[in-house]
């Protein structure tokens, strides 16, 4: 007769992890908000961060700064179908874009999940915030 082994004992629970992992799913999701395909990431997150208000605040202030952006771009773009001197004024926008980009990336690294204070334009974008956080109730 063969005997059958017991099975395992299950896995200890990893130490120092928090319950849930909210956390560390909150400081992913504002992370992301502000990192992937800008505005369209953004507004992903402003609907998936629809539990935590934090969430929901970076996630609408990235959707005022990159709309704005990319409002801006393609007014240069048009314009550089037009003259093609705007060429030069649309590939220097590119580049202020991404800078604002980085910098959101990085302010959403530094602020670990917490609502991010980006310089500037964050104060001009806070009167728009709440209505971008209304559409996603």
């Amino acid at each position: 007769m063969s005997q059958i082994p017991p099975p395992p004992p299950g896995q200890p629970a990893p130490m120092g992890a928090a319950p849930g992992g909210s956390a560390s799913n909150k400081n992913l999701y504002t992370i992301l908000a502000w990192g992937l395909f800008p505005p369209i990431g953004s507004l992903i997150f402003l609907f998936a961060g629809k539990d935590d208000p934090d969430v929901k605040y970076n996630a609408a202030q990235a959707v005022v700064i990159h709309g704005a952006a990319l409002a801006v771009y393609i007014i240069l773009w048009v314009l550089t179908i037009i003259v093609v001197f705007f060429g030069i004024l649309l590939f220097i926008w590119g580049l202020v874009w991404f800078l604002l980009w980085l910098v959101g990336v990085i302010l959403a690294f530094q602020a670990s999940g917490r609502r991010v204070n980006f310089p500037v334009l964050g104060s001009m974008a806070a009167s728009y915030v709440p209505m971008i956080e209304a559409w996603a109730k």
